[in-house]
This record gives C-alpha cells, sequence and structure tokens, in this order.
C-alpha cells in the first residue's frame, strides 16, 4: 500500500468542480414572507430534500442558502449513490450486530430506491444511471473481507457476485494488482448538483420560498417563535432544521453540535477526455477500493478518483476550505491509478477539487431533534455518504415536522440524542 509522502509548504487552490462548470445563474431570491412553519438553513441535497418533502405536506417553507444550491458539499462530491456507508457487509455486522446492521443496509438501499423514483417521476435531468457498484480488495486481506461479506450476502439474500481476481479482467480489463471484487446491484451514478437543483425547482413549484445568496446572522427564540436575523431583515420560524453539513456549529446556540461534528476534507481529480478505445472498456458503475478509501467512476469519457486523505498527517481533518487542494493527495492519487489503470494514468489529471464533510463519532449522521433544542432539528453529519442517505433523511424530517414522528423502522438509529453525553445530558 502507498505510503505518506512528504506534506508540501505551498497552498495550491483547488478547480471549479465538474458538476459546477458552466455559466453562473442568477440566485433565486424568492418574496421572504414574514413568518413560515419551516425554516431549513442550507441548500445542499439534504435541505433541499426536506423542503421537497416538506412542501408535499402542506408545510409552509422557507429555505435559506448563503450562496447557492450544490455550492459546497453537495456539488463538490463523486455523484455516487452506495449501499452499507461504502464498508463491506462484514464490518457494518460486526460493528453494529446483525440486526442494526440489516437495517442500516435497509434504510439506505430505501434510499436508493426513493431516489429513483423521484429521478422518473419528475423527469429530472441529471444524468442518473443505476448499473450497480464494484467493490475491489486492494490486497489480500480485503479480498478475505469480500468473500465473507459475499457469505453474509448470501444467507440475507442480498442480491451480488463475487469476483476472484482471475475473474475480474472480464469487467475491469483495464485494472490490474486487484484481490477479487463484489459487485452490488442497487448503486448509481448521477450529477448530483443537477439533482439537487432540479429537486428544488419541483418544490418551488409546489410552494417552496427559495433564498440563495441569504445569509442566517443569528436564531434566538424558541419553538413556535424562532428569528433568523438575515442579511435583508428577520424571518420568524416556528420550526427550524439545520442543514449546512459542517458549518451547522456556528449557528447552534446549545453547542451540541461543535461536540459532536467534526469537519474532514476529501480530494477529487478528473482525467482530461480519454480515447475511445480506452473509456469504452471501463465499466459504468460506482467503484472503490481499500474499504472505499479510493473511489472512482467514469464520467462520460472522462475518470474520476477521489481519496488518499489518509496519506497525509492529520488526515485532512479540522478544515472547512474547500478552496484549497493538497498537492500530496494528488500525487498519491495519480500513483494509485499509476498502480491499478496504468493504461489510463498517463492522462494525468485535467481538474482537482476538494469538498468538506462533517463526520461523527460512530459514523452515523444526525437526523432529527437536537437534545434540548425543542422545534430544532438537524439534518446533516452524513461522514461523506450524503448522497447515500440525504433524500430518505428529508422525507424523514418533513414527517418529524408534519406528523410528529419518523415512519422508516430504522430512523431510531440517528436520532441525535444518542449522544446524550455530548448533549451534556
Amino acid at each position: 500500500m502507498l505510503g505518506p509522502m512528504a506534506a508540501p509548504q505551498e497552498t495550491v487552490r483547488g478547480d471549479v468542480p465538474l458538476w459546477l462548470t458552466g455559466p453562473v445563474p442568477e440566485p433565486v431570491r424568492d418574496p421572504l414572507p414574514a413568518t413560515t412553519d419551516l425554516a431549513i438553513i442550507g441548500g445542499g441535497v439534504a435541505g433541499v430534500a426536506v423542503a421537497h418533502h416538506a412542501v408535499r405536506h402542506g408545510v409552509r417553507v422557507v429555505l435559506l442558502e448563503a450562496g447557492r444550491l450544490a455550492g459546497r458539499a453537495s456539488g463538490r462530491n463523486d455523484g455516487q449513490v452506495l449501499l452499507g456507508l461504502g464498508e463491506h457487509l462484514n464490518r457494518l455486522y460486526g460493528q453494529w450486530g446483525r440486526e442494526r446492521g440489516r437495517a442500516l443496509w435497509a434504510f439506505l438501499a430505501d434510499n436508493g430506491d426513493a431516489m429513483a423514483e423521484v429521478v422518473a417521476a419528475l423527469g429530472l435531468d441529471c444524468h442518473y444511471h443505476r448499473d450497480g457498484g464494484l467493490r475491489l480488495a486492494d490486497g489480500p486481506a480485503e479480498g478475505r473481507e469480500l468473500e465473507e461479506t459475499s457469505a453474509l450476502m448470501r444467507e440475507d439474500g442480498i442480491p451480488h457476485r463475487l469476483y476472484g481476481a482471475a475473474e475480474l479482467e472480464a469487467v475491469l480489463p483495464l485494472g490490474r494488482g486487484f484481490d477479487g471484487g463484489l459487485y452490488l446491484e442497487g448503486e448509481a451514478l448521477f450529477d448530483p448538483a443537477r439533482f439537487v437543483r432540479g429537486l428544488a425547482a419541483a418544490a418551488r413549484a409546489g410552494g417552496l420560498v427559495l433564498r440563495e445568496d441569504t445569509r442566517v446572522a443569528s436564531i434566538t427564540g424558541e419553538l413556535g417563535e424562532f428569528r433568523l436575523d438575515l442579511d435583508d431583515g428577520p424571518l420568524r420560524a416556528s420550526i427550524v432544521v439545520h442543514a449546512t453539513s459542517a458549518l451547522a456549529p456556528d449557528l447552534d446556540r446549545s453547542g451540541f453540535l461543535a461536540r459532536t461534528l467534526f469537519p474532514l476534507r476529501a480530494q477529487i481529480l478528473t482525467t482530461p477526455p480519454l480515447p475511445a478505445e480506452l473509456a469504452t472498456r471501463m465499466p459504468p458503475w460506482a467503484m472503490s477500493s481499500n474499504f472505499c478509501y479510493e473511489y472512482f467512476r467514469m464520467h462520460g469519457d472522462r475518470l474520476s478518483l477521489g481519496g488518499m486523505r489518509w496519506s497525509v498527517p492529520g488526515e485532512e481533518g479540522g478544515t472547512r476550505d474547500d478552496g484549497v487542494v493538497n498537492p500530496t493527495i494528488t500525487a498519491n492519487l495519480l500513483a494509485w491509478l499509476g498502480r491499478h489503470f496504468p493504461d489510463l494514468a498517463p492522462a494525468g489529471a485535467e481538474r482537482c477539487w476538494t469538498g468538506i464533510l462533517a463526520g461523527t463519532p460512530d459514523g452515523l449522521p444526525l437526523i432529527g431533534e437536537l437534545p434540548g433544542r425543542p422545534g430544532e432539528l438537524a439534518c446533516l453529519g452524513f461522514n461523506g455518504y450524503g448522497m447515500s442517505f440525504a433524500y430518505l433523511a428529508g422525507r424523514s424530517i418533513a414527517e418529524q415536522v408534519a406528523e410528529g414522528r419518523a415512519t422508516h423502522p430504522s430512523a431510531s438509529l440517528f436520532r441525535p440524542d444518542r449522544f446524550r453525553a455530548a448533549a451534556g445530558a
């Protein structure tokens, strides 16, 4: 496995993510009402998903975004919708036990199903295709874990196919040095920024008030009487949802989110367009190796590759700056590409960017009311798997707002009050 390289001292500005290229549209600034039932802070996939589901429940909703929709993590990821947090199933069961592990897997599978349904129902133009995913073993130890995972999946009726190292050439002819692979049905690829914008447009048609370029300076008041101080005046709301990922602690008066969330920076590069004789030999799947620490996919005739955060001191923790890239990580990603896809490596990197994710101590998101803060809810902390969680998480939040409880059987796994100690309780 590739070891850490010496960290350079220079700062390198990142490129515009692939999803955010092209003309920048004018900000949406719908007329702001004096009051609303629900104020959502954050216009990424989580906030927009909450808004989409809430307006369908007849809730009056205002969504406030300091920049542009999908401008941060939701437009800076790799556009993969995964199962199992990227972890192999044997590890999920080992961490959570079989019953809770199955419940977690079910939530992610149902999120994928629900996303596929809404993309089709709304006709969202987000290049969505659900062809499956391939987990690759970056060494014999991971190969053995894929075999363990396959045995568990057979017992639990999860569709998959296990490939030995020699069998991989048939499905991944350009790959080298992998010790087996596991194909999963149900994983998907899409353009995350187009998905978020399309979902927001549908919600606006249903009554959502959307305000981009609108910063929330502070929140005061309590359940039923919150006041949000904005750049251009106050907004009063009965309920508030925090959906700004690693930025959410700034507006949480309880301090819970500051004690529970931690920021991490992830880095992705894309190649230039590849020759057709190479691009057509790569499968149209979500792909990963090294326990999902490295992840890659095709974007048309380009390959994108992310990961290698583990290869530098500090693992890119503690920062919320997504405007720079780490040259050491770039070099390590290119070295990984040279080792595993030597025919693609000469293309190099055309574009490289970063995005900030919010982690939690147990690796699961915070979906529900903040401890000790009635009427303030969180939909965040997805640990880098927001696209695999957030659409169904948004439905859970909307149900709590409109009906008092989330209906999904696995929703209780994500209650923020599981961290009672961090809440000071």
